[in-house]
């Protein structure tokens, strides 16, 4: 019998490690990230997949850029906020 116990308790510990595992990233999935550009008045935001879910832009932003700057800084937020979201998923998912 201590062979059947010794395995249950196994299987009791993997199915504890599975449980943590299925909550971290269950916790990872539902953060969102967020990059800024121009001194902080362009912000994006992306969900942990790198999926844009927000655009901020400061009314300052849009009148002294033109539009090549203004989407080249957006495009830098967004960037940014994808690089963190890279970066939080290979911390949960090595």
């Amino acid at each position: 019998m201590d062979e059947m116990d010794e395995a249950m308790a196994r299987l009791d510990a993997l199915m504890a490690g599975a449980r943590r595992a299925e909550e971290a990233v269950a916790e990872w999935s539902a953060r969102r990230f967020t990059g800024r550009a121009d001194e902080g008045r362009i912000e994006a935001t992306t969900d942990a997949l790198g999926v844009l879910v927000g655009l901020r832009i400061h009314p300052v932003s849009r009148a002294r850029m033109d539009a090549r700057r203004l989407a080249d800084a957006i495009t830098a937020a967004i960037q940014r906020a994808e690089e963190a979201a890279e970066s939080a998923r290979a911390t949960v998912l090595p």
